[in-house]
């Protein structure tokens, strides 16, 4: 047996968004702030920067599987918007007053749920 870093990163990769999907599937039907999204997967042994986590979300976005808003109380974005929301809170070194929020489609759900199975790149947290 040989040692693969690539394998090993990748693995983690897929736990990591195994993780996000089954903290956003907890919390529903309300949104969770990314900031608290990150202090979760700390406590999980799972410590990412913000950039990281705003890429892996805007992954699970572009699959369908998560929206962004920003605070609980904004209608539904476009994709645009989203990006932009996403991307500024990758650039931002602190918290900032704006709460990027996510939530997950009901793609999210029947994925968390084992409905959908067949999207490669995420492992199903149970």
């Amino acid at each position: 047996m040989t040692f693969d870093p690539k394998a090993q990163e990748r693995a983690r990769i897929e736990r990591l968004r195994g993780w996000i999907i089954y903290f956003v599937y907890k919390t529903r039907p309300n949104h969770l702030e990314l900031d608290t999204l990150l202090r979760l997967l700390d406590a999980r042994n799972l410590p990412v920067t913000r950039r990281r986590l705003a890429g892996e979300v805007d992954y699970l976005r572009g699959l369908r599987l998560l929206k962004v808003s920003l605070g609980v109380t904004q209608s539904d974005l476009d994709e645009s918007r989203q990006a932009r929301l996403i991307q500024r809170y990758a650039d931002a070194d602190r918290e900032d007053a704006e709460s990027v929020c996510v939530v997950l489609t009901a793609a999210g759900i029947n994925f968390h749920e084992g409905f959908d199975q067949d999207l490669a790149g995420i492992v199903r947290v149970e």
